[in-house]
């Protein structure tokens, strides 16, 4: 009795759904259309699977171009910083005002 309660998972529909969903999918489009659904179900998983394959390859390929475009980008910024190292660069003075509004009644 126990391998039966480990078949059983709460929330899976059992025999009788399963039999009572068929039942209602053959009333609704007839036999003869069923194996015309499950044609066009399976192209329409093929397409999914498709344009999934094409975003993953898009995706890898502009991975591997950022990171060639980084590693000139971080040569080029060493180039650039060891020849910029006679800028001095001093933040301005904050000075503090006064930011009331006054009044003209």
């Amino acid at each position: 009795m126990v391998g039966l309660s480990l078949l059983q998972i709460p929330g899976i529909p059992g025999g009788p759904e399963v039999l009572i969903v068929l039942v209602i999918i053959v009333l609704l489009f007839g036999a003869n259309k069923i194996p015309e659904l499950a044609g066009a179900l399976g192209q329409a998983r093929g397409e999914f699977d498709k344009g999934r394959n094409e975003v993953e390859d898009e995706l890898e390929e502009m991975q591997t171009s950022n990171v060639d475009a980084d590693s000139g980008t971080a040569s080029e910024s060493t180039d650039a910083a060891s020849q910029d190292n006679d800028v001095d660069y001093d933040p301005p003075e904050v000075n503090e005002r006064n930011t009331e509004v006054e009044s003209n009644q």
